[in-house]
């Protein structure tokens, strides 16, 4: 191994990275070494605060082989024909940021507009189960305005999936799939009519568990083979059901049929462009990604954290679909507005503002001291100016296993 410690502004594409000036639990990556395939890659290390890196020249390019480049886009990967864009990242946020009391009320009217949509869900998908029949023109209502909503105020739509009681329930997980797939493909530059498809095709990815029994839904963690013979059949139940209708398109049908199915080569795909076979495989990571984190099976839930991590390690062999995991996380991004972190000083707080290119620093609110006492009013505190060994964030906390309301506590402040 050759190690060189170079500035941040010589890395570029096609070099080997083995360490970085700062604690990769301050980053958005969960590899420690790897080559540099894109821009993005670059630009998500600078938004974290890492201003030194070493790489490997014996693995990678060295500075005296390449100039550093200037590109900022990088190569698609996951539809075909789309622009070259570099994603949006959580972390990339204005300058200008909104105030406590906006921040509450997106938050409120996030949440408020969750809980609607998962009750219209619901009835759909109590209709479907009794009568075999699906509201096609609900689906295209509910599905317009999530796609507005995420538009408008993503980060108080991620709040308010994430701030909700684990709930596994056939309404409120085709509601998450469906919102966190526009988000993502919101990242990745897809077009309405593409956000559409993947947020149809995320909405009823199970939408043939409603021709199983009930009590099968939450999918047991030990079932006998007729059981899970039973249960793998929704995926195929599931398109029959949507191709009766006649009006969803290859795309959604693709995902409802194939979410299961992510490591198929592409000589398996059974006629699905490489398109429609990549809306399955992001849906699908999304799905699992959702039933680490409620617990689906009977497990544990985990942190948002490590249910990423695990997916990372599970699927790191296959590119595409790590790159899918890759993007996820950027989109969730290192510390989100409205998350709940734990500070080196056993303090809880509440992120109310990112800072521009050190996503690790963000704006805080304190609302509980290191002695689990409350802080009313919450405090202000940002990291960018504290001295040399002070506070820092440590991990990100369930706000509602530490019994904490978040949008509460960003109307103290306001107040």
């Amino acid at each position: 191994m050759a190690e060189r410690n170079i500035p941040l502004a010589r890395l570029v594409v096609g070099m080997y990275l083995i360490g970085v000036n700062r604690s990769w639990l301050q980053t958005p990556f969960l590899r420690h070494k790897f080559k540099i395939k894109d821009q993005s890659e670059i630009e998500a290390l600078r938004c974290a605060g890492i201003t030194e890196v070493t790489i490997d020249t014996k693995q990678g390019l060295d500075v005296v082989d390449h100039e550093p480049s200037r590109s900022t886009s990088i190569q698609p990967v996951l539809v075909e024909h789309s622009p070259a864009v570099t994603p949006q990242a959580s972390v990339a946020v204005p300058p200008s940021q909104p105030p406590a009391a906006m921040l509450a009320e997106n938050l409120a009217k996030a949440t408020q507009r969750r809980a609607e949509w998962a009750q219209r869900l619901n009835g759909l998908f109590e209709q479907v189960r009794k009568t075999g029949f699906l509201q096609q023109d609900v689906v295209s209502q509910v599905i317009d305005e999530i796609i507005s909503n995420v538009l408008e105020r993503q980060a108080a739509c991620y709040a308010a999936l994430v701030l909700r009681h684990p709930d596994p329930t056939l309404h409120e997980h085709g509601l998450t799939i469906c919102t966190l797939s526009v988000m993502l493909g919101q990242a990745l530059s897809y077009n309405r009519e593409q956000l559409e498809q993947l947020g149809i095709g995320g909405m009823l990815h199970d939408i043939g568990l409603t021709r199983i029994p009930q009590n099968m839904v939450k999918r047991p963690s030990t079932m006998a083979p007729a059981q899970k013979s039973l249960y793998d059949s929704h995926t195929t139940q599931g398109r029959a059901l949507l191709e009766q209708g006649g009006s969803f398109g290859q795309a959604v049908l693709a995902i409802v049929k194939g979410h299961h199915d992510l490591t198929l080569e592409a000589g398996e795909r059974d006629g699905l462009s490489a398109t429609d076979h990549a809306f399955a495989r992001v849906v699908g990571i999304i799905d699992q990604y959702d039933e680490l984190i409620t617990g689906h099976t009977g497990l544990t839930p985990m942190s948002s954290h490590q249910a990423l991590t695990q997916l990372y390690q599970r699927y790191r062999a296959d590119e595409g679909l790590v790159q899918i995991v890759s993007y996820l996380i950027r989109v969730i991004g290192v510390y989100p507005l409205y998350s709940l972190v734990g500070l080196s000083s056993g303090e809880l707080a509440v992120v109310g503002s990112i800072t521009p290119g050190k996503a690790h620093l963000p704006l805080l609110y304190i609302c509980r001291d290191q002695y689990g006492n409350r802080c009313l009013p919450p405090t202000p505190v940002d990291l960018i100016h504290e001295p040399e060994g002070g506070r820092t964030i440590r991990d990100v906390r369930d706000a509602v296993r530490e019994g904490l309301d978040v949008e509460t506590i960003l109307r103290q402040v306001a107040a």
